[in-house]
């Protein structure tokens, strides 16, 4: 299991035999929850629950509610049978109409959950048109890289909001556990969605930058950009393509993009609070929330 000092600093030491005494009376989610967040898949390198961190009140998110995942298009029977014994009952795919397209989720289980579809931008937008060309081009710098993806922030925090109100409407309704929730890559669109459930039921800032942050772990972000630095010079017959630090914003996560979408935020609505109240997550909403989705440790432990 993957050492869980750094990733769970946060929670309070009965918290975390919480989520171990839960996971043991829960076969499906065992060996992924009692220290390890991810949710081992075949065909995903970025699927994670995002049970167990603590709320500003101590009381802990209860683990196999809501699952943040990269696309399930490459999933494996066996994966789909993994989440059926999780339970997932609904999907919702971020991504663009024609992302959603290309990679078709194709449910290969005796359980399909509910899905829905709500895109967070528009493969013509100016934004996704940036990112390709950038590639296209195949010579750029990590600076460059991570200017277009801290762009592509302010851009989902100023065109997203529709579709996060759609999120926040189905997360509420608490009949729809457990969530996954997708995008592409798992990392940006579906970080953005985590992150304000997360802020609706009281986990403080700096918690919800370590969960952000935990795809580089989890998804593995040094290791694909290597590989593409490698690749991006194979294939163009170069010697020497973008560098793994250039590639690296772009497959992996930073500080800087999640704090360009709050402080988009923030400008443009004042404050957070203000921005949920905007998606339909007023006072009432958050608290029935965090009340239904966190639970004290105790309670935890005692399998309630």
């Amino acid at each position: 299991m993957r050492n869980s000092s750094a990733r769970l600093k946060n929670m309070v030491s009965t918290a975390a035999i919480a989520l171990g005494v839960w996971a043991l009376s829960n076969p499906a989610l065992s060996s992924q929850l009692e220290y390890d967040r991810e949710i081992h898949l075949k065909g995903t390198t970025n699927t994670r629950d995002i049970g167990g961190y603590t709320t500003s009140d101590l009381r802990t998110i209860r683990p196999g509610q809501i699952i943040r995942s990269e696309n399930l298009s490459r999933l494996t029977e066996a994966d789909f049978q993994k989440l059926e014994e999780i339970g997932v009952k609904t999907v919702i795919d971020l991504r663009t109409d024609k992302e959603h397209e290309k990679k078709p989720t194709v449910w290969l289980g005796d359980n399909p959950p509910q899905f829905y579809h709500f895109p967070v931008g528009d493969a013509d937008d100016a934004w996704f048109k940036a990112q390709r060309s950038l590639i296209k081009r195949n010579k750029f710098s990590a600076r460059d890289s991570q200017e277009l993806m801290v762009d592509g922030y302010r851009t989902i925090a100023e065109e997203g909001v529709s579709s996060y109100e759609q999120v926040m409407k189905v997360v509420l309704d608490q009949s729809n556990w457990p969530v996954l929730i997708h995008c592409n890559a798992g990392k940006d669109r579906a970080g953005i969605a985590t992150t304000l459930i997360l802020e609706a039921i009281g986990v403080d800032r700096e918690t919800i930058m370590e969960e952000y942050l935990l795809t580089n772990e989890i998804g593995r972000s040094k290791e694909k950009a290597e590989l593409m630095a490698k690749e991006s010079s194979k294939s163009r017959r170069i010697s020497r393509g973008p560098s793994a630090d250039a590639w690296y914003p772009i497959v992996g996560v930073q500080p800087e993009m999640l704090e360009a979408y709050y402080t988009t935020v923030e400008t443009q609505y004042g404050s957070m609070d203000a921005f949920l109240n905007e998606l339909g997550v007023d006072q009432d909403a958050r608290a029935a929330l965090a009340e239904s989705l966190t639970a004290e440790p105790q309670e935890l432990v005692m399998g309630e």
